[in-house]
């Protein structure tokens, strides 16, 4: 790969590292149904890091052969991060990124920390339990994407929690089946017994292939609890620069669409591309309406923040509605 151009202070070192990410960025953006062309090109750069960074940490722990060396994996992310040990390329790059940009590194933590309980066994007691989840896994990335594209302030965070809970929540409505092969069941153990399920039948269904007819309600209900989450963020859409305000709600359309889909039994793909032409074009239409909407045009101010949707959290994690 040729060298990278980048001048701007703090990726000088690691112009290969930051060429490598951007080309992986841009690819993978692609093949989502998303536009990275969108982003300006310093700040591209820093999505692509922080994209990268988020990948192969995940890619290190699924690839680790034990619990025990994943989480020595763990524990060498989170040295690297502060400075208990000298870093690898890509995450001095990332170190770097974050100090120009103000990514707030205590979400990395909480990112670091959700992978951790991921490793052995997975049961999820309840709602709370999956929040919190969805919390470290997925908002706590949201987090640090938003400096990186002038998504500031208490409001405009509190809505980028949001999105983040409801695409992790529509990533397990997706993975029920995979994450059963590996003893994972994210499905709230408190929603199973009201439909008179186990995690362990929910497990032995999976692994037999016949996925049992009981969970529909289960996931009809998960799937409703990411609708609250996806309609908070998009009615927080303003505090959304303009040039990625539509691609955002897009990008909660279409996985709600796949989350739904999911839901009710219909095999679904785990990225926006794969949805059938018809859903993405009734998407895009729906899209033209949300788009004169006077909230989203900043005519009005959205509805306030409804407080109980971060009920489940700590108050002093960034982003949550105390």
């Amino acid at each position: 790969m040729p060298r990278s151009t980048v001048t701007w202070p703090g990726y000088a070192p690691w112009s290969d590292t930051v060429a490598a990410c951007r080309a992986e960025f841009v690819r993978t953006a692609r093949s989502f149904w998303l536009f990275p062309e969108a982003i300006p090109r310093v700040a591209r750069d820093d999505v692509a890091l922080l994209y990268c960074f988020c990948r192969h940490l995940d890619d290190a722990i699924d690839g680790a052969d034990d619990a025990a060396l994943a989480r020595q994996t763990l524990d060498r992310w989170r040295a690297e991060l502060y400075g208990h040990a000298p870093p690898r390329p890509l995450i001095a790059a990332f170190l770097a990124g974050a100090a120009r940009s103000g990514l707030p590194l205590e979400c990395a933590d909480h990112l670091l920390d959700g992978m951790g309980a991921d490793l052995g066994e997975v049961r999820v007691a309840d709602d709370a339990e999956l929040l919190r989840y969805a919390y470290r896994v997925s908002a706590a990335v949201g987090l640090m994407l938003a400096p990186l594209l002038g998504v500031r302030g208490s409001e405009a965070l509190r809505r980028v929690v949001d999105l983040g809970l409801a695409l992790q929540i529509s990533n397990v409505l997706l993975g029920v089946a995979e994450d059963a092969r590996i003893d994972r069941v994210y499905l709230p153990r408190s929603r199973l017994a009201e439909a008179g399920v186990s995690a362990e039948e929910v497990l032995a269904a999976e692994h037999n292939g016949s996925p049992d007819a009981r969970l529909l309600p289960v996931l009809k209900g998960v799937a409703a609890l990411a609708d609250h989450y996806y309609r908070s963020a998009e009615r927080g859409a303003i505090h959304v620069p303009l040039r990625y305000r539509h691609g955002v709600v897009l990008l909660g359309r279409f996985y709600n669409a796949l989350g739904r889909r999911a839901a009710a039994g219909v095999a679904a793909p785990k990225v926006p591309a794969g949805l059938p032409l018809r859903v993405k074009l009734r998407q895009l239409a729906e899209l033209g309406v949300i788009a004169w909407q006077p909230y989203v045009l900043g005519v009005v101010p959205p509805p306030a923040h409804d407080v109980t949707l971060h009920v489940a959290l700590e108050s002093s994690w960034p982003g949550v509605h105390a």
